[in-house]
């Protein structure tokens, strides 16, 4: 039994009820938390032909049909930013867990986490935007094998980092407190998951390791520009990410950039 600051949501037809927005909302303003049952995770899963989540012709990336985030409409611009890039990753995963049979058993316990934790990222924030501020984008990961471990870990690390680091340079134009509780909620997890990538490309190599191994291979996390950002995204997105309006100052992070 759920108390009064646990939400659990057992299908995916709950996601798009209002009540449910209202008190996922609700809760994420006093610390609470969304339990999603097993159930959702399977009924939100990519297509079964495996080829994005949107129905459309898939091409090469930035070829699509424009998807602007227009940063005059403030948070709602923050939140449809990260909601491009929790697709791109929930779809990742989801196509790495369906072809990782052959990786080690450790392997495939993380990555099906993940690929879970991701695909709940993705549909908190559809929940939160509405249809009226909700995409579909396609993907296109060129001549990646997600059968070779090597290629999807290196993959993996590639996006976890650009979450992350998406997520703090994005913090500085979020305007409502419990939108930056939100944010600061999801960039935690996705920096764990960098972390547990690195070990698992590298075990064991702890903050020594190499920069592209090591747990923490700086004191701090990057902050991306959202511009920044979208030129890292794009090549993995059939549809052109287009932003509009976007915030002309843009306060370095301690990485300087």
């Amino acid at each position: 039994m759920s108390d009064k600051k646990t939400l659990v949501i057992s299908s995916a037809s709950q996601l798009l009820d209002g009540k449910t927005r209202r008190d996922f909302l609700r809760l994420m303003g006093v610390g609470g938390a969304a339990i999603f049952l097993p159930s959702v995770l399977t009924s939100c899963s990519d297509d079964d032909d495996n080829d994005g989540f949107g129905d459309g012709p898939i091409g090469p990336p930035n070829s699509g049909a424009p998807v602007v985030v227009d940063f005059a409409k403030g948070d709602i611009a923050i939140f449809q930013f990260a909601y491009a890039l929790e697709q791109l990753e929930a779809d990742f995963y989801t196509r790495v867990v369906a072809n990782m049979s052959g990786f080690p058993a450790a392997d495939q316990g993380i990555l099906g986490d993940l690929k879970n934790h991701e695909i709940i990222h993705r549909e908190a924030f559809k929940i939160i935007l509405t249809p009226a501020n909700d995409f579909t984008l396609n993907t296109n990961y060129g001549n990646l094998n997600f059968a070779d471990r090597t290629s999807v870990l290196a993959t993996a690390r590639t996006f976890e980092d650009l979450g992350v680091a998406a997520y703090n340079g994005s913090a500085q134009f979020i305007t409502n407190l419990n939108n930056l509780l939100l944010a600061g909620k999801i960039v935690s997890v996705e920096a764990r998951h960098a972390a547990a990538i690195r070990d698992l490309i590298a075990p064991k190599s702890g903050s020594q390791g190499a920069t592209g191994t090591s747990f923490a291979p700086t004191p701090f996390d990057d902050a991306f520009r959202p511009s920044k950002v979208r030129d890292a995204a794009q090549p993995f997105i059939v549809e052109r990410l287009t932003l509009t309006n976007a915030p002309a100052t843009f306060v370095q992070g301690p990485n300087n950039n």
